[in-house]
């Protein structure tokens, strides 16, 4: 990986925190040498070093927790909160253009506080720690806890592991439960083969082939689902608007999956382009000529054996197809046309679409079973580009570039700072692959300029946004229909009448306009859910503040029974939350998901405010 995208961690542990007056700290040099990391902290300038660490697998910055950062006798050492979230969102919400955020951050759990004395001093060979305090030692009162606890409310996001000298065993349900991913111990001889594993498993780390650029939060996230999703051979499924990649990040699935075999096949397939009558023969293949002008055809999924099949527009693939490879998933065989005989095949499937399909699967026009069976290995959400607007400057770039590459007549240009404010000023509902066009007509409409002005960014005409999750507001005469609870029906049953539900038993004239209702009846349903979860995930309720305090995360995970990370539990509420559907389940009194639509708003303003 290039220096400029080295992984940078954070390292909050009073002990390597710490700084001395006249001297370099040994014990942070020691650690970085176990760990094969470079300190970038810049607090020591002047002191000499005696470690140097050659090829580095991250870059760390060190922070005491604890305040003063330096103390001598006669100090008083305090834990410090707030300002060790202060440099935590400095290198999260707040950082540089163009820079990382924390991969990750490694978490100590016990930091003592109190007086410096001489006898601590002289105990602890003159590091400058302080006595210590009761509590200071007790798992249950940590202050490492305390912070890992604010870091999950804040920045439920960031990736935390528990660096620490104490016993796992004794403290890996406390550090667990408050969210943290996972336990280096300071005396473990592979202390750097496990960092370099935590950090490919749950760092936030760009493309080390910088074929997808970009360094925002949300882009690192999807990164790195995308990464957790290739080490097994399950099916993902890749889920955003049009125009955000998905096909660039299912090529880097497989590349991250392929592990030294550069021959692992690679197939695209559009699910919507392939006509009723010949997506037998195209996916499934033809044996041997059974007409004449046909000859033997090996077929796309034949053809992906040993790698991955990328199924383009999945939510546009026909009833008959969706059977057949419903069929293919179940059995790991096809039956090519003009023969009898199955041959296996050993594929992993890539699904894309832009639709929501799980709509589509409540109301019966997209296979339930086969949705299942394309997203058993993980949903990748690929953010929008109104999403991860700091990726500009390095996404216009690389279009630039581009564009002067393939046309030789193009002079090199500079791309002025007036220039990128008024591209983050436009909405691009056609995402990055719409902004790779406008900026490759600027530079063919302007060859012989030096630099790239404003003027020169013509924007797409207006039109309506493809939308990845629609809603499907209620129109001014319509009215919401109330729910009356059938206590006597489990959730089962109704899931089973609902996918049992035959609509071709009903008059034609039935069917007519139902399509808004059934997605606005999906969405209430989906909101009620929620709502259920949420209220089953909530603590501390009190006539104060009624509404308790509630998981998001937990709600989620509650309701898709697996661990879900990054940006999904906010994606998937938030699009309950925007549905107009919704609307008079939000303005009850006492509404829990009025409330989590009050949090997600003022979490999005401070991430604001430190912009």
């Amino acid at each position: 990986m290039s220096t400029k995208n080295r992984p940078r961690i954070l390292i909050i542990d009073d002990l390597f925190g710490r700084t001395h007056p006249d001297r370099a700290n040994a014990d942070r040099e020691s650690l970085c040498a176990h760990l094969l990391i470079k300190d970038i902290t810049n607090d020591e300038a002047g002191k000499e070093k005696s470690v140097r660490v050659k090829d580095p697998i991250a870059d760390a910055v060190f922070v005491r927790g604890l305040r003063p950062s330096g103390s001598i006798v006669g100090d008083f050492v305090e834990h410090d909160l707030e300002g060790t979230l202060q440099v935590v969102r400095a290198g999260w919400n707040s950082r540089p253009p163009g820079s990382l955020p924390w991969a990750l951050v490694l978490l100590d759990l016990c930091f003592y506080t109190g007086q410096v004395t001489e006898a601590s001093e002289r105990d602890r060979k003159g590091l400058g720690m302080p006595t210590g305090r009761e509590g200071d030692e007790s798992p249950e009162q940590y202050f490492g806890l305390q912070i890992l606890e604010a870091l999950q409310k804040e920045m439920p996001e960031l990736p935390v592991i528990i660096l620490s000298a104490q016993p796992k065993e004794e403290v890996s349900r406390e550090f667990t439960s408050r969210g943290g991913l996972a336990f280096l111990s300071r005396r473990d001889r592979k202390g750097s083969e496990l960092l370099r594993e935590y950090i490919r498993r749950y760092g936030l780390i760009p493309d080390d082939q910088e074929e997808i650029v970009g360094h925002s939060n949300a882009l690192l996230l999807a990164l790195r689902t995308a990464r957790n999703a290739a080490s097994t051979k399950l099916n993902v499924l890749m889920r955003g608007e049009t125009g955000t990649g998905k096909e660039l990040i299912a090529r880097f699935l497989h590349r991250c999956a392929q592990e030294g075999n550069a021959n692992r096949p690679f197939i695209v397939v559009n699910s919507a382009a392939i006509a009723s009558s010949l997506w037998n023969s195209e996916l499934f293949g033809i044996e041997k000529k059974i007409a004449t002008g046909v000859d033997r055809k090996r077929g796309e999924i034949r053809s992906a054996h040993g790698g991955d099949l990328f199924f383009d527009e999945i939510g546009d693939m026909r009833e008959d197809t969706q059977a057949g490879i419903l069929r293919v998933l179940e059995d790991r065989k096809v039956k090519p046309v003009g023969t009898e005989q199955y041959v296996d095949v050993d594929v992993r499937f890539i699904s894309a679409t832009e639709k929501d399909i799980e709509a589509k699967a409540a109301i019966g026009s997209f296979r339930g079973a086969l949705l299942q069976r394309l997203r058993q290995g993980g949903t990748v959400f690929l953010p929008a580009l109104r999403e991860r607007m700091e990726d500009v400057p390095i996404l216009v770039k690389k279009f630039v570039e581009k564009a002067q590459d393939a046309n030789p007549s193009a002079m090199k240009r500079t791309i002025e700072p007036e220039t990128l404010d008024k591209i983050r000023s436009f909405d691009w509902p056609g995402n990055i692959r719409q902004l790779h066009d406008c900026i490759v007509e600027a530079v063919n409409n302007y060859l012989d300029v030096e630099h790239l002005f404003p003027i020169h960014i013509k924007f797409p005409e207006s039109g309506s946004r493809s939308i990845s999750y629609p809603a499907s507001p209620l129109s001014p005469t319509e009215s919401t229909p109330s729910y009356v609870p059938t206590s006597s029906r489990t959730i089962n049953e109704l899931i089973a009448e609902i996918d049992e539900f035959d609509f071709s038993q009903h008059p034609t004239d039935d069917l007519v306009g139902k399509l808004p209702a059934l997605e606005r009846a999906y969405a209430r349903l989906s909101a009620r859910y929620l709502e259920a979860a949420l209220k089953a995930n909530t603590k501390n309720r009190s006539a104060e503040k009624p509404e308790g305090d509630f998981s998001i995360k937990q709600a989620v995970e509650t309701m898709t029974g697996s661990k879900v990370e990054g940006y999904v539990p906010r994606r998937m509420i938030e699009q309950v939350l925007k549905n107009e559907a919704n609307r008079p389940i939000l303005e009850k009194e006492d509404s829990i998901l009025a409330a989590v639509a009050r949090t997600l708003s003022d979490r999005k303003t401070k991430r604001d405010k430190t912009k």
